[in-house]
């Protein structure tokens, strides 16, 4: 029964997931939320042991969330920004513990000081960097490397071949960029990418570091 239900719930979440992609195609970026493959492997690329709190941009209907959580990500120490307000009320149903910002990514480092949120070790992304305006994602970016602890890294992912980001911008923020892996089991088949600040030195940790090994 309770089974049943659960499906039901998220049938209807991702079909008014489709219906805002529908209105605002830019600003979802995809028809369907994330699969549990492309949400379990940027979960992996999260180093769990550093100290700090993971803050995830364009939450969607809470899939990517959920995989940080089974990553063992304490609900406290995950902060979800996302725009949409029904989209915020899915993840805030769905997840209690985890602390639900409805506001806008690019005033990032503004909301998270608000927030009280920091020490920040990763970023993880699902916003529709490719179809944004540069600025809006120039803005996206600087927030938030000026909130992550030195260290921290920015994950993305896109379903693009090519980096979402481009070389000019990594090179006017002062930062570099590497694929980390492809989920060809998405639908569609999607990448994820790292940033860093320029010189700083990642040691990848747990799944994702014993994949690129």
């Amino acid at each position: 029964m309770l089974s049943n239900l659960a499906r039901h719930r998220a049938r209807r979440d991702e079909f008014g997931f489709f219906l805002l992609w529908l209105r605002q195609p830019r600003r979802v970026g995809a028809v369907v939320p994330s699969g549990r493959a492309l949400a379990r492997a940027m979960a992996a690329n999260i180093d769990r042991h550093a100290p700090g709190a993971v803050v995830e941009l364009g939450g969607g209907t809470g899939n990517i969330t959920r995989a940080i959580l089974r990553a063992g990500i304490a609900p406290q120490n995950l902060i979800v920004v996302e725009s949409e307000a029904k989209l915020c009320r899915i993840i805030a149903r769905r997840y209690p513990g985890v602390r639900v910002l409805c506001a806008d990514a690019r005033d990032l480092e503004g909301l998270l000081a608000r927030a009280g949120v920091g020490p920040v070790k990763a970023v993880v992304s699902g916003l529709p960097f490719v179809a944004m305006d540069n600025e809006d994602c120039r803005r996206i970016l600087a927030g938030a490397f000026a909130v992550l602890a030195p260290g921290g890294e920015f994950l993305q992912f896109t379903y693009s071949p090519a980096s979402p980001v481009s070389q000019q911008m990594r090179n006017g923020l002062n930062i570099d960029g590497k694929r980390s892996e492809w989920v060809l089991t998405n639908l569609p088949p999607a990448a994820i990418w790292r940033y860093r600040r320029a010189g700083e030195v990642v040691h990848q940790t747990g799944e994702a570091g014993r994949r690129a090994a």
